[in-house]
């Protein structure tokens, strides 16, 4: 199959503002679907997710693209002859590697996926059915279950500052799993989870975006180097008019956190609290003079350190254990974030 890109809602290309390495411009289509999967030191984990997809029977034709953010555990060897594989060099983190994933296939779709997953058969061709079916359709994600079955609840409202009360993984949420600020923010409904229905955003470790979408917003803001990115793309794309959907018909088993180390290190809590604060300083805050965005960095700093000194305490009192976490750096995430007086533009 051979066509040339369009976008079919006629809008400008890429939203300004968006740090993003994507090339401009419209590409010839070679695929229905590529899936780009982003690795760091997960050589068995990406080369089972591969091969998982590599075994599926599909009627729409998939193109594998591995981004491998420098890793040195032999994820080349096991990954050659088996998907194209592009080699960063270096943690470049997890929002421009998927965007350098993003330039090379050529697709009229891609899928964001993390080699922690293990896709079920049928959930491609759902997934690019839906997409061509709902054209105002940005995004749709597959149900994200934990190896056991379970639900993980993937599929949210936008962020509010009551999430830092009512979150996934808050005390309250787990003590009142019923309260209505959890179920409004986790977007549950009452257990129907058997036919598709529109969210505010998304889990990035599964979601399949349709191309003109990319295109138009730029992918990922490369500004994020981890966490919220997620959330920023799609709260860009509903401001491009695009619809944001999960379709439970396709399922994908996500073994949540095998990426990384168990614990919550210091780099890791500095990269979520900076994704944070950078989602809330995009889309709450832009101006450089808002008191809510200086308040935003102190109730995110000291929430963030709290909870490094919390970690630190727990880390005394048992066994040392490995500080090492996916897409993560020890110096591109001082806290406050750079550029906390000004949002930063593409190419700065």
């Amino acid at each position: 199959m051979s066509s040339t890109l369009l976008d079919v809602h006629g809008r400008d290309s890429v939203a300004a503002g968006v740090a993003s390495s994507i090339p401009r411009g419209s590409v010839e289509v070679v695929a229905d679907l590529a899936v780009v999967i982003v690795s760091y030191e997960c050589r068995d984990l990406v080369a089972a997710c591969v091969e998982r997809i590599r075994s599926l029977g599909t009627d729409c034709t998939v193109d594998v693209v591995v981004v491998d953010n420098g890793s040195a555990d032999g994820t080349e060897a096991a990954l050659a002859g088996r998907c194209r594989l592009i080699q960063m060099g270096r943690n470049s983190g997890f929002s421009t590697a998927n965007n350098a994933g993003f330039a090379a296939p050529r697709s009229r779709h891609v899928l964001v996926l993390n080699p922690d997953t293990l896709v079920d058969p049928g959930a491609l061709d759902v997934l690019v059915a839906f997409l061509d079916d709902h054209p105002d359709a940005g995004v749709v994600a597959p149900s994200l279950v934990n190896p056991d079955g379970s639900d993980q609840l993937t599929a949210r409202a936008f962020p509010s500052p009551a999430v830092a009360l009512f979150g996934r993984r808050s005390p309250l949420s787990r003590w009142f799993p019923n309260n209505r600020f959890s179920r409004r923010y986790l977007a549950t409904r009452a257990g129907t989870l058997d036919e598709a229905f529109r969210v505010d955003w998304v889990s990035g470790a599964a979601m399949a975006v349709r191309r003109s979408a990319i295109d138009v917003t730029g992918g990922f803001d490369e500004a994020f180097f981890m966490f919220w990115e997620d959330a920023d793309w799609c709260h860009r794309l509903a401001d491009a008019g695009y619809e944001v959907w999960c379709e439970p018909a396709a399922r994908v088993v996500h073994d949540e956190g095998g990426t990384r180390a168990k614990g919550y290190p210091p780099r890791l809590n500095r990269a979520f609290h900076t994704g944070a604060y950078l989602y809330w300083r995009n889309h709450h805050a832009p101006q450089p003079w808002n008191p809510l965005r200086w308040l935003a960095a102190a109730a995110l700093g000291g929430r963030a350190a709290a909870l490094m000194s919390i970690d630190g305490i727990k880390r005394r009192r048992t066994a040392p254990s490995m500080d090492t976490t996916p897409q993560e750096t020890n110096s591109e995430h001082p806290w406050p974030p750079s550029g906390a007086g000004a949002r930063q533009k593409a190419g700065e």
